[in-house]
């Protein structure tokens, strides 16, 4: 018989003898329940705690699978992001200085232009290089200075989305046309320098860099191209266009 002066403050002496023929779990000695009745009292607790355990685990699944369906657009957001790229669009402008004689001399007269613009586009997808050559007939003289002879046309577009190489290279070689006809006819004529050839009477001096700017088509940066004597002006605007890769 155990004393109850031993037993710790903390403890309460429960009475119980091995002569009773119940003694723990449930289980009543002497009958025979079976093993099945014998391991339902030790095993109905495992049982429910199991079970308890699996459905905590279904119920945090479940509370993952919004989170994950809303993280998803937030991924797709982030890479697309990260595939940024970049196209180009050139458009060009043809103008006259003030002090033009064609703008002097001429006001509504007809004429043309053309020009050679020599372009290179060093991304991988575009690869381009050569040489373009537009053409303007029929065109008006203004009555004042401000209009352009040329209204801003589209020159070139790149049509695949690229990474971010820098811009295209584009240069004004050549400009050439005439306005007028009889005695007053002006016939224009301006190319580049080039190292061993005379300086030409009406040079044309590409790659001037203006400010760049803004308008319906997006941002730009902008490149002159001016002659000496006939005071024209063609004017070329870089469009970096986004897109995705």
């Amino acid at each position: 018989m155990i004393q109850r002066n031993r037993w710790h403050r903390g403890f309460v002496p429960v009475p119980f003898s091995f002569r009773s023929k119940r003694f723990c779990c449930g289980y009543e000695f002497g009958k025979d329940q079976g093993a099945t009745g014998q391991r339902a009292g030790h095993r109905a607790p495992r049982t429910v705690a199991r079970g308890f355990m699996r459905f905590r685990t279904l119920c945090r699944l479940l509370a993952l699978v919004p989170v994950g369906f809303g993280l998803a657009p937030l991924g797709q957001a982030l890479g697309a992001a990260a595939e940024l790229g970049v196209r180009h669009r050139i458009d060009v402008m043809v103008s006259a200085e003030p002090d033009a004689p064609v703008l002097s001399r001429l006001k509504g007269a007809k004429g043309e232009l053309s020009f050679t613009v020599r372009l290179s586009a060093n991304s991988k997808e575009s690869k381009f290089f050569g040489m373009l050559r537009p053409s303007f007939p029929d065109i008006v003289v203004p009555e004042a200075a401000g209009k352009p002879l040329v209204q801003q046309t589209k020159l070139w577009e790149e049509e695949v989305c690229h990474q971010r190489r820098g811009l295209p290279k584009v240069t004004v070689t050549q400009l050439g046309g005439h306005f007028g006809e009889g005695e007053g006819r002006i016939e224009i004529s301006a190319i580049n320098r080039h190292i061993g050839v005379l300086v030409p009477p009406d040079e044309l001096t590409p790659g001037i860099k203006l400010d760049p700017g803004s308008d319906s088509f997006g941002v730009f940066l902008a490149f002159r191209a001016q002659t000496r004597n006939s005071r024209l002006n063609v004017d070329l605007k870089i469009y970096p266009i986004d897109c995705f890769l």
